[in-house]
């Protein structure tokens, strides 16, 4: 369990420790706090706080934090305050404030609040998403945009259309394991790209390394407002203790991050050796590697391009298959377009994109409609700030999910309406929903190879399958709870689905084109 306030903290099993510890870091929160010298402004509006200790500890909820600021903002404007602990949080709810204070003042809004959680499952070591801004995260950062930039990114998609092209075939083959073959997809994509591995159907030991860690990773996220991240020197107490569960769960999270950093990139290194590594980011790194220190790096930025594309472009492609499940009628729309502009006789590529408007609006209301990342990893200021003569505290949060259901920009933001993202004359608008990837010099480096992978198979999947809600033995549509999970990266709950070729000629289409790849 994570305490509540400070009556759950003292009656703990160590109440002496825990008292010391608790006072010596609310004295020296509030000795900092009182020297600042803009410290007697006023923090932007939010909702009272209900203890003297916690803050507003006790209105956060168990899960999905971005629906309770939503309605917050609705009470207390788009720029919130609220605090537990000795932690002070603004929350912006709207697109243009983020833009003023992320985009416009990025000098001072590029770091990152030190996260806890992340350090002790050793995130913070190497993945430049969660590092604090500076030659360490400019580094990292500098490596990874040379081998994902816009202008790189586009000599992966052979490898993009090899491993979707796997995808048709298995939606082919057991469209049952549809969820099976998307997540096999995102892994297959970055890991041939990064580490040259060509990863199986079904438990792939690479791709399990991976999602093993990113699933800790993402459930650290459940901790980021407890009381030991406001006080982390908690953090050095015993894991055995009763009351550190957190600890423990990190514990095993920081084994699953050391194997992930490690172990595929040893085998580059050891194929390296005997000249059988393939054409990848890895062994283009480690040609000119010269160090420890620099092969540490590269294991970092390679495992941060597994964790942040992989597991986003699965909760991308989850959408789409959920979405087209239980809207029919904008899947036919897209088909409509898909028939008419490039038919069944070849599979659709790259050079599609531009011909296909209402295709591309269908991944835009994926990633509008259920966001990736419903509220974003906090961004920090480096120096005291003023917006709107409130006082802005060290860290920021993006409420994604806010910005992209605001009734004003997108009316009635609950529905799937792809047409949204066109004009009357069915030409796409300037809106490309790029929020969604964050904002200033911690926008996500690696969206363009995301965004070519998804909009790939939603436009080929589109093309040659029919999706529809699966019928119980008696007829009846089995209904789809529209549930998502928890955590920094959201999913679809599991659902089922009816996947089928929507033509012979489609299914021979695929398996032409299989062919033609095997041989």
């Amino acid at each position: 369990m994570i305490f509540s306030d400070f009556s759950d903290f003292v009656h703990s099993p160590f109440p002496v420790i825990g008292s010391v510890v608790l006072a010596a870091s609310i004295f020296v929160y509030v000795l900092c706090y009182l020297r600042s010298p803009l410290h007697k402004l006023p923090y932007p509006p939010g909702p009272p706080e209900k203890g003297l200790i916690s803050g507003n500890q006790s209105d956060l909820p168990p899960s999905q934090p971005y629906l309770t600021y939503l309605e917050w903002g609705k009470k207390y404007g788009d720029v919130i305050h609220y605090r537990t602990y000795s932690k002070h949080t603004i929350v912006l709810n709207a697109y243009d404030d983020n833009v003023e204070l992320l985009d416009k003042r990025s000098l001072i809004y590029s770091d990152r609040p030190y996260l806890a959680m992340m350090d002790l499952m050793g995130w913070l070591d190497f993945n430049h998403a969660f590092m604090h801004y500076g030659t360490k995260w400019r580094s990292h950062r500098r490596i990874f945009q040379q081998f994902f930039r816009l202008e790189v990114a586009s000599k992966y998609q052979p490898t993009q259309a090899k491993k979707n092209l796997d995808l048709l075939y298995g939606l082919l083959t057991t469209p049952e394991d549809f969820i099976k073959h998307y997540r096999t997809l995102a892994a297959a994509i970055i890991m041939s790209i990064t580490y040259g591995h060509d990863v199986t159907p079904k438990n792939d030991h690479f791709v399990d390394l991976a999602e093993n860690a990113m699933s800790h990773m993402s459930g650290g996220f459940a901790f980021i407002d407890s009381l030991f991240h406001s006080f982390p020197i908690i953090c050095h107490l015993p894991a055995f203790l009763p009351g550190l569960g957190f600890k423990r769960f990190a514990l095993e999270g920081k084994r699953s991050v050391l194997d992930m950093l490690n172990i595929p990139l040893g085998i580059v290194q050891s194929k390296m050796k005997d000249g059988t590594a393939a054409d990848c980011v890895a062994a283009d790194l480690l040609e000119s590697c010269q160090s420890d220190e620099q092969r540490d790096a590269i294991a970092g930025v390679i495992a941060t391009a597994y964790a942040a594309g992989s597991d986003t472009t699965v909760s991308s492609i989850g959408t789409f298959f959920h979405a087209m499940t239980l809207f029919p009628d904008i899947q036919q729309r897209a088909k409509q377009e898909i028939d008419a502009v490039v038919g069944c006789e070849q599979l659709i590529t790259y050079k599609d994109r531009l011909l296909l408007p209402y295709v591309e609006a269908v991944f835009r209301e994926i990633l509008r409609w259920r966001p990736v990342v419903p509220l974003s990893i906090s961004h920090a200021s480096t120096s005291d700030d003023v917006y709107n003569g409130y006082y802005i505290p060290k860290e920021i949060v993006t409420n994604v999910w806010a910005i992209a259901h605001n009734p004003e920009k997108y009316p009635e933001p609950e529905t799937f309406d792809p047409s949204r993202f066109l004009d009357e004359n069915g030409h796409l608008n300037d809106d490309n929903v790029g929020y969604v990837f964050g904002f200033g010099r911690r926008i996500c480096p690696g969206r363009h190879l995301a965004s070519d992978s998804v909009w790939l198979t939603i436009a080929t999947v589109l093309q040659n399958f029919d999706i529809q809600k699966k019928r119980d033995s008696n007829g009846k549509e089995i209904p789809i709870s529209g549930e998502y999970s928890d955590g920094l990266i959201a999913h679809p709950v599991p659902f089922e689905c009816t996947i089928t070729p929507r033509s012979t000629a489609s299914r021979d289409l695929i398996l032409e084109a299989v062919g033609k790849f095997s041989t």
